[in-house]
């Protein structure tokens, strides 16, 4: 089999002859280790494919950057304004930058509209007060979505064998109202001070993004993607419960309709949702983040979500910090809670220090190269 291959057949719980291990496009060094793994088997994943444009015919929007330095570092400063005619919302984005800008400097894009991967944190967010209801309910209303098909197949297309393509369909919309438009707090005490105005929000965007479900299910693509964040510390069972898993079923229905999977990226601290997650119709649980960076061991879980495919994500803190053998020992210990292996996929979706590249995945390699023919452990 080879690398697509191999994850398609894991995510559509058939028999695979390797453990796949994949690693986020975006995130991975380019050059001659990096051709040395992938020899050894590491599968590229490209998550962040646009499978729809975006058009807003009555939204100027308008973007403003300035640069702060210190003596080794900087940050970008994003102000993102969006005119309505009831009014305008604006947001600030901050991104690491590594040194001063040059006169000459210009925005580069790299490959069928795929970013390298640019970290940022929203430190404005664009609601504020309660008349924010209206022009936010503005923007949504004026949103129109478009396919993006050719330039996915074009992806895809180089890409071929290597890996997968996702289509990127953004987070549901209680995902989005938490960490891009209202942030944690201001989130919360608009759903206690204001529940009426807050759900007619949630309906609003829900009822939009069910236009995003059938560009992705018409799509090319073979996996949808929400990039969702999850994590129980901030959605709690009752909001994933209200919120998260009506959009997990409908997008799954429209989906499952067209022979798609659904992909959900979960990252965070899943013990409070573990039974909740079993309710939802979703295929796979994507970016799942074991101990020591999570809060629920793999072998719970899928002794839980028996019907799920649990695509794991191999802890960024012990790629960080720790040496060859902990990485392997680890590795080893991990292979031995999933045997014989089925519905799992290892997978690395965190930045990490470059200079540990090597150490690390070497570690990992090693230990896949000898344990990971399946059935694991059976051999």
């Amino acid at each position: 089999m080879n690398k697509k291959e191999r994850i398609e057949a894991v995510i559509r719980h058939r028999t695979v002859d390797r453990i796949p291990w994949t690693i986020y496009r975006s995130i991975i060094p380019w050059g001659e280790a990096e051709l040395k793994f992938r020899n050894a088997g590491l599968s590229s994943c490209y998550q962040h494919f646009p499978i729809y444009k975006v058009r807003r015919p009555n939204v100027e929007v308008r973007e403003e950057a300035k640069f702060t330095f210190n003596k080794k570092q900087g940050r970008k400063i994003t102000t993102r304004t969006f005119i309505t005619p009831l009014g305008e919302l604006s947001s600030v984005h901050e991104f690491m930058v590594d040194g001063a800008v040059n006169p000459g400097d210009f925005i580069r894009r790299f490959g069928s509209e795929i970013d390298q991967e640019n970290l940022s944190w929203i430190t404005k967010y664009p609601f504020h007060k309660t008349s924010d209801y209206e022009i936010l309910e503005y923007i949504i209303k004026d949103t129109i979505y478009e396919a993006n098909y050719e330039e996915y197949r074009k992806t895809e297309y180089l890409v071929g064998s290597e890996g997968v393509v996702m289509a990127n369909i953004g987070r549901c919309p209680f995902q989005s109202i938490l960490y891009e438009l209202m942030g944690p707090e201001k989130c919360f005490l608009e759903f206690y001070e204001r529940p009426k105005r807050f759900q007619g929000l949630y309906e609003l965007i829900f009822e939009k993004e069910k236009e995003k479900y059938k560009i992705a299910a018409d799509s090319p693509t073979t996996i949808i993607w929400y990039s969702d964040n999850l994590t129980g510390t901030l959605t709690s069972p009752h909001f994933f419960k209200k919120f998260c898993l009506p959009s997990y079923d409908e997008l799954t229905h429209v989906a499952h309709n067209k022979g798609k999977v659904v992909v959900v990226h979960m990252d965070g601290y899943l013990r409070p949702l573990v039974d909740l997650i079993t309710e939802t119709k979703i295929d796979v649980i994507e970016a799942f983040t074991p101990p020591p960076m999570g809060n629920l061991p793999v072998s719970e879980a899928r002794a839980v979500w028996k019907d799920k495919v649990i695509w794991c994500n191999f802890p960024g803190t012990l790629i960080a910090t720790s040496d060859a053998k902990t990485i392997e020992d680890y590795t080893i210990k991990l292979l031995k809670s999933v045997a014989p292996g089925e519905n799992f996929l290892l997978g690395f979706t965190e930045n990490f220090p470059l200079d540990r590249f090597q150490v690390a995945f070497g570690a990992i390699a090693k230990v896949l190269e000898k344990y990971g023919r399946y059935p694991i452990f059976d051999q």
